[in-house]
This record gives C-alpha cells, structure tokens and sequence, in this order.
C-alpha cells in the first residue's frame, strides 16, 4: 500500500481549519479505502494543533514567522528516514482552508514525476459566491503530489526556508532547478479543489483572484458542491458562513 501525506501550515481562523481538517479526514479514509494509505501533519503554534490531534494527524508545533520552514518541518518529517521510520511514498502541500477531493489523488506519479492540478475554485470570504480559476504556471496551483524520491537531495527541505508567501512556488523553482522533473497536470473538475477564502490572515485576497469574472463561471458554493462533498462538511461550512437559515428557507 503506498503512503501519502498532507503537509498543512496552519495558523489562526480556527473554526474554518477546524472544518477544512476534517474535510481531509474524510479525503484520508476515502483514499484508505482505495488502497492508499493517507494522512496529514499539520504545523501550528495555536489550536489548530489540538484539532489535528483530535483527528488523528501529526503536529509539529512552529510559530508563523516563515511559512517555508513550516512547509519544510512538514515535509522533512514525512519524508526523512532518520525522523520518520515509515517515510511517506507521496506529500501533498495543502492549506488549511482547502478542500481537495480524493479522485485526484488515486493515480500517483513515478519518481521523476510531480502531478499539479490547474482548475480549481475559490469560495468568496462572505461564502455566497465560488468561481473556478485556471493557473497556467508550471505544476498549476500550490497542491501537487511529490514523490518522496525528488526531496533526497534538498535533504527533504525543499522550500527557501525564509519565505512568507510563494512558498511552494519555492518548492517546485527549487527542484526544477536541480532536477529538472517532469510535471504532469491532471484534472476531473474544475471542483477537485477548493480554497474557502476569509477576510483575514489572507495571502491571495479573493478580489485578485476574480478580475477576469467573465470566464470565472461565478456560482453559488453550496449548489455546486452538493453531491461532490460530504453533506457533513458542506453543512459545517453553511454554519460557519452563517447561510443555514437561508439554505433552508
């Protein structure tokens, strides 16, 4: 069975992380039940570590200084053997206000290969409105899947380690430098991530990601992620957006 790790820095917008980390629990299991051993590390200095724990993840506790050295503390641990005696095969990088649905994650690359994923969608802060983006850069969006094979010679810290934002631009600049790897991109919805964005603690503000809004497809989240997600996730959310109400009505 192969294994595959989640790295997410996490910090603050607790009740949001608390709802995307479960959301990657039930995209853990449902990739368990397919044959993949999945699961997740999160990196914090708050409560987002306790909520992790409560969902049977890693933690690594390290304040919010540099986002890259999270992402590398994460990486490290799942990959290094000297840290960890059951090194992970894959890492995903993922945020703590994603959703990423596990199809995507069935096919795994081979060693000398990164799978990126360009079509994905973005949630407004106030969750009344999602559109669907498509970045044209090498390795798409921030989630990939990386084999562990790629990190041995960056000694399994692959990001400049003093970096605020960019940081897994960082991470595939870095290998590309070195090792020229391939990088695949893969798709079966626009929908196959999603970033729930806040009005806070915001690195991509939603405004900057909406300026060609004629080809963003705008639609309401919860209509168009019903069916795609679990009802338990999409119903946290619709509280925690504050749209129970509504949607009943």
């Amino acid at each position: 069975m192969s294994s595959l790790w989640f790295i997410v820095p996490a910090h603050g917008r607790l009740n949001l992380a608390s709802i995307c980390l479960q959301q990657l629990r039930y995209t853990c299991d449902a990739l368990r039940a397919e044959g993949i051993e999945a699961t997740a590390v999160v990196i914090a200095d708050d409560e987002n570590l306790h909520t992790a724990r409560a969902l049977g993840f890693g933690t690594i506790e390290r304040d919010n200084s540099f986002v890259s050295a999270k992402y590398n503390d994460g990486i490290q641990l799942a990959c290094d053997p000297s840290l960890n005696p059951r090194p992970a095969d894959y890492v995903v990088p993922c945020g703590s206000d994603d959703w990423v649905d596990h199809r995507i994650l069935l096919e795994l690359p081979p060693e000398d290969t990164i799978y990126g994923f360009q079509r994905l969608s973005f949630v407004r802060p106030d969750g009344r409105e999602m559109v669907q983006r498509f970045v044209n850069v090498r390795g798409g969006c921030g989630i990939r899947i990386y084999p562990r094979q790629l990190f041995e010679q960056l000694h399994y810290r692959p990001a400049d380690e003093d970096r605020k934002r960019a940081c897994d631009t960082s991470i595939i600049t870095n290998l590309w430098r070195m090792l020229r790897p391939k990088v695949v991109h893969r798709e079966i919805d626009p929908k196959q991530i999603v970033d729930w964005k806040s009005n806070d603690l915001q690195l991509n503000p939603y405004e900057s990601l909406t300026f060609h809004r004629i080809f963003a497809n705008p639609q309401d989240p919860f209509e168009g992620l019903a069916g795609m997600y679990p009802d338990e996730s999409l119903a946290a959310m619709a509280a925690h957006y504050n749209r129970v109400r509504e949607l009943v009505a």
